[in-house]
């Protein structure tokens, strides 16, 4: 007996004169052919898009310094009255009158509708600068600056000023505190006489919207819990708290770069302002001892082809078995008639 290696093909080809077709089985195909189009597009897709493996570990390395990013609205307290100091529980403190030379932050003025006054930046009077002596801190005041900056609360809060800040700020890795609020002048409070007939504005309004807060360079997909947030002061003036969970984050790109970065979770509240008292915003922010990683790994290129002959074999098969189904459909009816 001789073997014929035709004889082995699953795939039997009809003789032409046995094979018919129909107008509604060319529906059928196209439809199949659509839709196997769809899946591949879908799949393919897919592929592409990021995939991101987390992984979470004790945070064992030393880092650099923490880097903070802030673009915050506020329409009701004037740039010469806003005050941005940096706490932390290492002792450091600094304000963005003193010289804080890790402060990159820029104040835009705006008028009472909210639209911004002029292209150039406001640019606080440095009327103070803190001297570490090794032994104590001590603070040195200019006179000449501080009388300006009375001024200019004064001119701006006459037109009912806001304030955009934008900017960053290095701070070291340890629990602090972003505090915003109202400059207390304590020059003025020392020397009464210096006031003449100027007087500090009273701001007790600190409505504001956070357009933007995070901690380090940004990745692709992060999400930041204050973006977009706002708050408003209806009644009564309010303090405003934010306590934030700084998470260390290692995000590694398909190309192997890694880029150093954090995360944070958040809790807020507000609190009626005690009468004597200056309105703030505070943001607390400590450090957690989990470092995450986040790995962008696509699929492999064997699992893609496994995925894409199920979808456009599995959409065939689907497309046979439905022309079967319309084709006994049309027999059936035209058999009726």
């Amino acid at each position: 007996m001789k073997f014929k290696l035709s004889s082995l093909s699953a795939y039997v080809k009809p003789e032409a004169h046995l094979v018919q077709q129909t107008i509604h089985g060319a529906l059928v195909t196209l439809c199949g052919i659509l839709l196997a189009t769809v899946l591949f597009v879908h799949e393919m897709g897919s592929f592409y898009r990021e995939h991101h493996v987390t992984q979470m570990s004790v945070d064992m390395a030393r880092r650099h310094a923490l880097t903070i990013n802030i673009v915050i609205t506020f329409p009701s307290v004037p740039c010469a009255v806003l005050s941005i100091d940096v706490l932390d529980i290492s002792g450091t403190a600094e304000n963005d009158a003193s010289y804080a030379h890790h402060m990159h932050i820029h104040k835009m003025r705006l008028d009472a509708t909210g639209k911004q006054i002029g292209r150039a930046e406001y640019h606080t009077p440095q009327s103070q600068q803190i001297m570490d002596t090794g032994a104590e801190q001590l603070v040195s005041v200019n006179i000449q600056e501080a009388m300006q900056h009375l001024v200019d609360m004064e001119d701006e809060s006459d037109h009912h000023e806001g304030c955009h800040v934008y900017g960053s700020m290095d701070v070291k890795r340890v629990a602090g505190r972003l505090h915003i609020s109202v400059h207390q002048n304590m020059v003025f409070q020392m020397l009464p006489q210096l006031l003449g007939s100027h007087h500090i504005p009273k701001i007790l309004n600190m409505t504001h919207s956070i357009k933007h807060l995070s901690f380090g360079p940004i990745y692709p997909g992060q999400l930041n819990p204050l973006d977009g947030y706002v708050r408003t002061v209806k009644k009564e003036p309010q303090n405003f708290k934010y306590f934030l969970k700084v998470v260390p984050t290692e995000y590694y790109n398909r190309l192997g770069h890694v880029t150093e970065t954090h995360q944070y979770s958040v809790t807020e509240y507000a609190q009626p302002l005690e009468p004597g008292y200056a309105p703030a915003l505070d943001i607390h922010y400590d450090l957690s001892p989990i470092v995450m990683t986040i790995n962008e790994r696509p699929p492999s290129l064997l699992h893609f082809l496994v995925r894409i002959c199920a979808v456009v074999g599995g959409a065939f098969a689907i497309t046979r078995m439905t022309d079967r189904w319309v084709d006994w459909f049309v027999r059936l009816v035209t058999k009726a008639k």
